[in-house]
């Protein structure tokens, strides 16, 4: 009973305690990869669950769509028609990018945008400091510089989001207003590119999206791994599921892009399975950032862990 108080005890003022800095530091960077423009806090905390979830849905709206594209990605595809006036049975946006005509609606798309404040770019670079300081702790307990007690994880976890923070700084443009009140009924031209070198060039960039999503939030695993005490531990292993979850997911989201995304049925099952993943996620990183900045409950973990086996066996031979 006494270690029960004690451990609750214990727990209660961990939480207590001030939120480590690099925490704080990386809610920008969950920010800027979950933006929408939809008009609903709903909306909103559900998009940036999906993206949280699945790294490659915020990978591909900033890094490949273009600036003057981006109000039309929220788009439905039922907005966008051929040349010959026929609708398209898909966006034309990736794997099927088309050059499309927004000249018609272009003050109407124009009135959704604007430029980000200073205060947005600057929270956007604090998020790239702590990424960098976490991955360069990382590094150090890798190769035994010995420069911290202990890493933080979450940076380095986090660390795909920083090409969406980077088209952020640097492009200083956002959508504030949702494009399908703007638009409304009006239909949007679209037609194959001139040559085929353009679109190669974007479905190269959404097969390098893809991967670099899938393989890169591996490198924490990796750096969890070499660092003292090096092994397979509860380190590796909780990082292990955020990243099993993220390939799954991205796997599952770009062979939905590759197919066209036709079923609507198909469609809002992923959608709330991304959402449920990304709200899982979230609770997993809360988590990591209390067991992240106290090595003991590493300890603890570790302890119940191993001590599990041997429960299990007293138990059978009773």
């Amino acid at each position: 009973m006494a270690t029960d108080e004690y451990s609750l005890s214990s727990i209660l003022h961990k939480l207590q305690d001030p939120i480590p800095q690099y925490v704080l530091g990386c809610f920008p960077a969950i920010a800027t990869i979950g933006a929408s423009p939809n008009d609903y806090l709903l909306q909103k905390l559900l998009w940036m669950a999906r993206c949280l979830a699945c790294p490659f849905l915020g990978l591909f709206y900033t890094c490949n769509i273009a600036n003057d594209e981006k109000a039309l990605y929220w788009l439905p595809k039922i907005c966008f028609i051929g040349e010959d006036g026929s609708e398209i049975p898909y966006r034309p946006f990736g794997h099927r990018a088309m050059s499309i005509d927004s000249s018609a609606v272009s003050e109407k798309l124009e009135a959704c945008i604007a430029n980000s404040s200073v205060l947005e770019r600057l929270s956007s670079l604090l998020s790239v400091f702590f990424i960098l300081l976490g991955a360069f702790a990382g590094i150090s307990m890798v190769v035994r510089w010995d420069l911290c007690e202990d890493w933080p994880y979450i940076p380095v976890a986090l660390s795909w989001t920083l090409p969406a923070i980077a088209v952020r700084i640097s492009n200083g443009r956002m959508l504030v207003k949702d494009p399908k009140k703007k638009i409304g009924d009006e239909k949007i031209k679209v037609k194959q590119f001139d040559n085929d070198k353009a679109k190669k060039h974007k479905s190269k960039r959404v097969v390098i999206t893809a991967f670099a999503s899938i393989v890169f939030p591996w490198i924490s695993v990796i750096m969890a791994y070499f660092s003292p005490p090096i092994g397979f531990f509860c380190r590796s292993k909780y990082l292990t599921i955020f990243c099993t979850i993220w390939s799954f997911n991205n796997i599952i989201a770009y062979i939905h892009h590759w197919v066209e995304e036709k079923n609507k049925i198909v469609d809002r099952i992923i959608r709330i399975w991304f959402s449920v993943s990304g709200i899982v996620v979230g609770i997993l990183l809360l988590v990591l950032a209390v067991l992240s900045d106290d090595r003991s409950w590493w300890a603890t973990m570790s302890s119940l862990y191993y001590l599990k086996p041997f429960s299990v066996k007293m138990l059978k031979s009773r």
